[in-house]
């Protein structure tokens, strides 16, 4: 449970530096080279955050129960969302398909794979696996729709509703890491 309490805190700190080099490379107005000199250290530390806090998340945990839902199905459908998503805000929302599109299915997997390893090494009750569920998905939803919306807002409004799903993905990793800790006393 340590490692994957250390892989939750390794991801919050990356979406802070994250927003960071958002707020440095994107702010409007301002002209920024997003990957030379600080910017770039600040991206590399992000991505090293990132892998060192995937890897760790993914950790494996003894489980004394059957997971509630197939691993393989998490990784099934969020492939499928993945693709559908990419078609839906492409075709139907006209929005360019970016990066933030597979950080987003892609946080959501990985969350989802966590408590379920977790619930199924009884270490998050069902009760704590339940909560998470809505927090994940609250978090997913908020980001879609500031993902679609996105290119469609004023300029200083699309920056800072850029940032919102960083800071809700890291909050729900916080509620998760608040839940292991409390749990683990």
């Amino acid at each position: 449970m340590r490692r994957i309490l250390t892989g939750q805190i390794l991801l919050v700190v990356c979406c802070l530096f994250y927003l960071i080099w958002w707020y440095r490379g994107y702010r409007p107005g301002v002209t920024a080279n997003r990957v030379d000199g600080t910017n770039g250290v600040l991206l590399l530390i992000t991505a090293a955050l990132g892998v060192a806090g995937l890897s760790f998340s993914l950790m494996r945990v003894p489980e004394t129960t059957n997971p509630r839902i197939s691993p393989v199905g998490i990784v099934n459908v969020g492939i499928l969302s993945y693709f559908i998503l990419l078609l839906i805000t492409r075709y139907a929302f006209h929005r360019i398909v970016t990066t933030e599109l597979i950080l987003i299915v892609g946080w959501t997997m990985l969350e989802m794979t966590v408590i379920n390893r977790l619930n199924a090494a009884c270490i998050l009750s069902g009760r704590g696996f339940e909560i998470m569920c809505i927090v994940i998905a609250a978090a997913f939803l908020i980001s879609m729709v500031l993902y679609v919306a996105y290119y469609r807002m004023e300029e200083m409004k699309a920056f800072y509703a850029a940032m919102v799903p960083l800071v809700t993905e890291a909050f729900s990793m916080v509620i998760l890491a608040g839940m292991l800790l409390a749990g683990s006393r």
